[in-house]
């Protein structure tokens, strides 16, 4: 299995999640602006059946894909430096359900999505926003969601850390692997820790914390 992260996940994670697979570490420059260079949720849209990649993703992580023999194809749009253009492939699924902002999303994502259940958000970076346990429940910061599911755990972001900006997202510093959700830090160090891991309990998921630290938004993690 791959497993994509961004390069800078801290060390203690990485090692961790070697246990489960072969680590990409992305970084990328002169492509979106350096916090989210080497996010993956920036520049690929996974669901259950497809891999969807910017056209300016790092030919590394190209490489890396056709090496390992993962069927992907390629997004419409470029990424750019600036928003909305760095939130194109940003956009959360599961269980047969996508969360995003139609205004800015890739047209190839937008095509996926027709005769499915798609849910209109408010932020166009609904994949780091937002992670989606089953089609009825979600765990998020954004409060709008909540009228779209019958069970929704409201996240405060400021206990989450990104790097040259005042807080991070919950989607974006956790990946979902069967039924194991993984963290980068540790639900300790939220306010909100034993909600999450409740919450994540009671849909059958358990948790695997991958370092010691603050919860930090890294773009998720992608296994493939």
């Amino acid at each position: 299995m791959l497993i994509i992260i961004d390069k800078k996940l801290p060390e203690q994670a990485k090692q961790r999640l070697k246990d489960y697979g072969e680590l990409y570490e992305l970084e990328s420059t002169n492509i979106v602006y350096s916090a989210i260079s080497g996010h993956p949720d920036i520049f690929i849209f996974q669901n259950d059946t497809k891999l969807i990649v910017a056209p300016n993703t790092p030919i590394s992580l190209i490489e890396k894909l056709e090496s390992n023999e993962i069927n992907f194809e390629f997004g419409s749009e470029n990424l750019g430096e600036k928003y909305p253009q760095t939130s194109v492939y940003n956009v959360a699924y599961g269980n047969g359900v996508f969360i995003g902002n139609n205004r800015y999303c890739d047209r190839k994502i937008l095509e996926l999505s027709e005769g499915k259940k798609w849910i209109q958000s408010k932020q166009s970076y609904a994949r780091c926003n937002t992670l989606i346990l089953d089609s009825d429940s979600i765990i998020t910061s954004e409060k709008s969601l909540k009228k779209d599911f019958n069970n929704t755990l409201i996240i405060n972001n400021n206990e989450i850390l990104l790097p040259e900006f005042d807080y991070g997202f919950i989607g974006g510093c956790a990946g979902i692997y069967k039924k194991e959700i993984f963290f980068t830090g540790s639900l300790n160090n939220h306010s909100q820790g034993n909600d999450i891991r409740e919450f994540c309990k009671q849909k059958g998921y358990t948790i695997v914390e991958l370092s010691d630290g603050k919860l930090m938004d890294i773009g998720g993690i992608f296994f493939i």
